[in-house]
């Protein structure tokens, strides 16, 4: 009798045994329970990736005695330099020591941001609470080093111009930087350029050559099954099982899972992904916003080589306030500018609370296979390029359609940049190539032409 009471306590230990096991199975199946995997409900570190190295200038320019220059890339580090020297201006901060629209320096290095850039930025990565410094400075535009005085900096706006002065600041080593910089190896410029009679305001690239065309390849090939498989695993991780794989007529691929995520890659390469599932109690500050941007984007694909923040603004996602951070990138040293006709970009993150709920992503890079096709060619000097779009009467050939001639003679002391950069129409799959352009922009508008015909490409 014993004996079966001891088998009959053993076989219920074992079916309870049974049940505690397969309970771990059955109840964690794809979120049934839980609202989120728990992947999401872990919160990221406040940064990982250095954010300097994607919130920096698009461009240094230096004036130094009779040298005047401009570089697109910092093989030097100088940005990296300057950062800290900001870091220990902002530590020992002292109102006393700010000098509001302060005069601009005759000789300088000047880092030239592609948008106003929040202080707060700043601030947060230096985990500064003092609410002074981003009541003075707000936003930078620029970021200039006094030649001739190293202990102080200035920070411009698009407005004014703030200097902060102190014996914290030191910027002895980037003086040796340009004392010794290769002056004669940069692009040359023209000052005081007339053009009938008026006077350009800004120096004048002189520069005749360029590569042209350059062939590129977009990023992502949808046709890459295997690759396009193992980023959408990255990105749905361990609901990646019970996610809906389908393709569109059009040979978009897309992948589902319920209706929170969706991501797409289409057959020009562009990678967009959406993603309804957030908290938006977790407000943050545009540092801890653009931290999530940053921090996703290096565990996700990484960015794209000489990335930079062109661009953020305040959005409205499902009734939540949050922030879209825009990225672009330069290529062969020079900035790529996308067609505004089809809504381009390079890298666009949109973040609500600490979760970036929507990413779209297109990068093109030099296809090496046609290296052999892309040589330096000859283009049309700048000044060229505005004369030949002057606007006024010109001889109209019967049965032929007049150019568009945009810039007004009145325009000229409008002028506020020039600059070659390549132009990508993009989303269209023939075409596979970057064209030179020369870039004017005034005051009100820019207008990008063709560098080696000097036509009219687009004007925003």
């Amino acid at each position: 009798m014993i004996p079966k009471k001891i088998k009959n306590i053993v076989l219920f230990v074992m079916v309870i045994v049974c049940v505690y096991l397969s309970s771990y199975v059955w109840l964690q199946l794809p979120d049934f329970i839980s609202s989120a995997d728990t992947e999401d409900n872990v919160p990221d570190e406040i940064i990982v990736a250095d954010i300097w190295e994607v919130v920096r200038p698009i461009k240094n320019i230096i004036k130094y005695k009779e040298n005047y220059t401009v570089t697109y890339t910092d093989k030097l580090d100088m940005w990296g330099k300057t950062v800290h020297i900001i870091n220990d201006a902002f530590q020992n901060y002292d109102k006393s020591s700010v000098t509001e629209s302060a005069a601009f320096p005759t000789q300088y290095l000047k880092f030239d941001f592609s948008t106003n850039i929040p202080s707060e930025i700043f601030t947060g990565y230096m985990q500064l609470e003092n609410a002074e410094i981003n009541n003075t400075v707000k936003n930078i535009k620029n970021v200039i080093v006094d030649l001739e005085n190293t202990k102080s900096l200035y920070f411009y706006d698009g407005f004014n111009t703030v200097k902060i002065e102190g014996d914290s600041i030191d910027t002895s080593e980037l003086l040796t930087i340009i004392k010794n910089f290769d002056f004669e190896s940069g692009t040359k410029y023209s000052f005081d350029q007339k053009i009938g009679d008026e006077t350009v305001q800004v120096p004048v690239p002189l520069e005749v050559s360029a590569r042209n065309p350059v062939f590129v390849q977009s990023e992502l090939d949808v046709f890459d099954t295997y690759r396009i498989n193992e980023i959408a695993k990255d990105y749905f991780k361990n609901n990646y099982d019970y996610v809906r794989k389908s393709v569109e007529v059009s040979g978009n691929l897309v992948y589902t899972y319920r209706t929170e995520k969706v991501l797409k890659i289409n057959e020009e390469g562009l990678l967009d992904f959406y993603d309804a599932a957030f908290d938006p109690s977790n407000v943050t500050d545009q540092y801890e916003s653009l931290a999530a941007a940053v921090n996703f984007t290096e565990e996700f694909l990484g960015f794209p080589k000489d990335v930079y923040l062109s661009n953020l603004e305040s959005i409205q996602f499902e009734g939540n306030y949050g922030y879209r951070y825009t990225f672009s990138y330069k290529i062969l040293e020079r900035p790529i500018l996308f067609s505004k006709v089809r809504e381009n970009t390079a890298l666009q993150i949109d973040v609500v609370g600490n979760k970036v709920v929507s990413y779209k992503r297109f990068i093109r890079n030099i296809d090496d296979s046609q290296m052999d096709k892309m040589n330096d060619t000859q283009i049309l000097p700048a000044v060229e390029v505005i004369k030949k779009n002057l606007a006024g009467e010109s001889e109209t050939i019967e049965g032929t359609v007049s150019e568009i001639k945009p810039i007004k003679i009145e325009m000229i002391k409008d002028i506020n940049n020039i600059y070659l950069g390549y132009f990508d129409l993009a989303r269209i799959s023939k075409e596979q190539m970057l064209r030179v352009v020369w870039v004017i922009e005034t005051n009100d508008k820019s207008y990008i032409f063709n560098a080696t015909t000097g036509a009219l490409i687009e004007e925003w």
